[in-house]
């Protein structure tokens, strides 16, 4: 029994022994789970990160590109206002010269008509003292052979 005893003694070690291997066994395992599934999450995390990363790069080139085509736009505009406005300070002037122009033409044609009226009435005015003058000598003439008569 004694003998017994040691053999069930003897299992029970040896059964505590493949039990404490096995736990440790059980727990290397686990600890290589964890050590991987932690690898993996770190990859995972990484990978996140990366395309994070890669993706707050592409809003910032968007946003870049945005904001220069947005300043091209803007800068396009402005130069056609530029144009525009000169283009209608340019007429403006132009017509305004027109209009000076054709104006001083009328006024200088205003004083030629005016001095050729005046010259026309001062011409009639000399006919008709030339006429008068005339008439008067004619008169004079005819009152003088008048009286000469007998």
């Amino acid at each position: 029994m004694k003998r017994a005893a040691r053999a069930v003694q003897g299992d029970i070690k040896h059964v505590g022994e493949a039990g404490k291997t096995m736990a440790e066994d059980s727990l290397k395992e686990a600890q290589e789970s964890y050590g991987a599934a932690k690898a993996s999450v770190k990859e995972k995390a990484t990978g996140s990160r990366q395309k994070i990363d890669e993706s707050r790069y592409d809003l910032t080139e968007q946003a870049r590109q945005t904001a220069h085509e947005a300043q091209a736009k803007l800068n396009q505009y402005k130069d056609a206002a530029e144009r525009s406005l000169a283009d209608a300070r340019k007429t403006s002037e132009q017509r305004f010269e027109e209009t000076k122009d054709a104006v001083t033409q009328r006024v200088d044609e205003a004083k030629d008509a005016g001095q050729g009226w005046f010259n026309w009435g001062q011409s009639k005015t000399d006919d008709a003292k030339r006429e008068g003058a005339q008439k008067v000598t004619e008169s004079a003439e005819h009152i003088k052979k008048r009286a000469e008569r007998p």
